[in-house]
């Protein structure tokens, strides 16, 4: 990190040092040293986060220690409204019917409203949980003078498109105990949206002490960072991806510390050409989709300008990760599960394709999933290789809490995060993607692909990652994808003919169909046998 960087990250350290310290005193000596019942959890659901960045982000990185990290942990769609949609309901696209991101295309709000009365906020609200939602919500959710607060929660601080612009913003502050007769709504007044949803979950925090004293609380966190703004071109005066105006001096992540391939010059000296495997491959083997020319000089400088300033946008999340722990009384980190992810990943060039999610390979689909356990729990620092998904966040949460679920389409990640072997755990990762039509009316998708001439974007697709394999079959092309994963981590030799092929398309027919009437149940359907 630059020298600017660590007074930077100094500086917040100590504010929040100071700010942990005055809201503990705040709070009182006997609630300070009085744990709940049953433990709070702390959420973070970032936007869009490509897994590269976490080597950027300290406090998120410290998360490991004591906790469990996933190193193959999958979401179920690449999109962020299908996605979100899996966390909150435990379930699939298929079963959730939320496809897409826009409602004039079988998704979005309009989609998701049936689940509101079952997701994991209602389960907890009835176990006795404080809950409280900040930050991105579901795609097209609407914020007006009349904004709809879904059951289960306590706590409605949510901001809609404006948000992805980090600045030009309108956020809910709807609080059961304080604001139940009325809506109110706050413009930004220029506060970087990231920096304050992190005061509004320290706010969070010290009214759950003071309002319901020694019970638990969940807390969700979903800055839009770092996804684009909407609407970005070239040569646009704001960056493509935002970042804090701290974060923005030219020193602050030179083109030194930027992993992809050779620009040229003495600042590119200690670039790290393998840190981002599939850059600018040739995609001859690959589908039709995705085969096209290399990209030019000016392409590779415009996505190098945008993954430095991927990496300055996640050191606000980084801060406020920090901000929001460093909040917690002693006795509160004794009792706290505090979970990290994104909803998808991100592409920058891999694969020679430009800027998107919404692919099946690693960069789209594997996202990093870190849980600090509780202080007063089991200590050291534990990894699990198990194939983990955002349909098990559901489950996971409500087992933290000793909430008795349904068993839906995944299972509680608990027994791992504690570091128990699960016999019989799921051998198979489904993931699924309907391409969105561009036609459809309304705002346009700010998860879109961006186009490129003769390259629309991936078709409709269903795949199946294993721990070692990625099969994917795309509608309409009866040649399949297939990586040996373990030989070809970043997906760059496609086998089609390779004798796996078979097996794992009779286990994508079980898998895709799973939870429907008549069909076998998705926990049984990812078995390999």
């Amino acid at each position: 990190m630059s020298v600017a960087g660590n007074i930077r990250r100094g500086l917040a350290v100590a504010l929040a040092v100071v700010l942990a310290m005055t809201v503990a005193s705040q709070a009182g000596a006997g609630t300070s040293s009085a744990a709940p019942r049953r433990p709070n959890i702390i959420f973070f659901l970032v936007d869009d986060m490509s897994a590269e960045l976490l080597q950027y982000m300290d406090a998120v990185r410290g998360l490991a220690h004591d906790g469990t990290t996933f190193t193959d942990y999958y979401v179920s769609n690449s999109l962020c409204c299908p996605s979100r949609a899996s966390m909150f309901t435990g379930q699939f696209p298929h079963n959730t019917g939320v496809a897409t991101n826009t409602g004039a295309d079988g998704g979005g709000y309009r989609a998701f409203a049936p689940h509101e009365g079952r997701t994991y906020a209602v389960a907890l609200d009835r176990a006795g949980y404080r809950t409280g939602y900040l930050g991105k919500y579901i795609n097209e959710y609407p914020v007006d003078d009349d904004y709809h607060v879904p059951v289960g929660w306590d706590e409605w601080h949510v901001a809609a498109g404006g948000g992805y612009s980090e600045f030009k913003y309108q956020l809910t502050r709807y609080i059961k105990e304080e604001t139940a007769g009325d809506k109110p709504i706050d413009p930004s007044g220029g506060t970087y949206l990231v920096d304050e949803l992190g005061q509004r979950a320290v706010d969070f925090i010290e009214r759950s002490r003071r309002h319901a004293p020694g019970e638990p609380f969940f807390l969700q966190v979903s800055p839009f960072a770092p996804h684009a703004r909407i609407g970005a071109k070239p040569g646009d005066k704001e960056p493509r991806f935002p970042p804090a105006r701290r974060d923005r001096p030219k020193n602050q992540f030179p083109a030194g510390e930027f992993p992809h391939g050779d620009c040229g010059g003495p600042d590119c000296a200690t670039i790290d050409v393998a840190a981002l495997p599939a850059f600018d491959e040739d995609t001859a083997d690959k589908p039709s989709w995705v085969r096209r020319a290399p990209l030019g000089p000016n392409l590779v400088k415009e996505l190098r300008k945008d993954f430095r300033d991927r990496i300055r946008m996640v050191q606000s999340v980084d801060d406020m990760v920090e901000r929001v722990l460093a909040t917690l009384t002693e006795a509160e980190r004794r009792a706290t599960y505090v979970v990290f992810t994104s909803d998808n990943g991100f592409h920058l060039g891999q694969h020679r394709l430009v800027r998107g999610k919404s692919t099946a390979y690693d960069h789209d689909v594997r996202v990093p999933l870190l849980v600090k356990r509780p202080a007063a729990g089991r200590r050291g620092d534990l990894v699990s290789g198990d194939l983990a998904q955002n349909v098990d966040l559901f489950a996971t949460f409500l087992d933290m809490a000793g909430v008795t679920a349904e068993n839906r389409d995944g299972r509680s990640l608990l027994p791992l995060i504690q570091g128990r072997k699960v016999q019989d755990w799921r051998q198979a990762a489904l993931i699924e993607h309907v391409k969105p039509d561009p036609a459809a009316p309304g705002e346009p998708d700010p998860d879109a692909e961006e186009p490129q001439p003769g390259n629309p974007g991936p078709p409709s697709y269903a795949a199946v990652r294993t721990t070692g394999e990625l099969y994917v079959e795309y509608e309409g092309d009866p040649r399949p994808e297939y990586y040996d994963t373990v030989r070809d981590p970043g997906q760059e030799s496609n086998d089609p003919d390779h004798a796996r092929t078979a097996d794992l398309s009779r286990v994508l027919d079980r898998l895709k169909g799973c939870g429907q009437p008549g069909a076998e149940d998705c926990w049984t359907a990812s078995r390999l046998g």
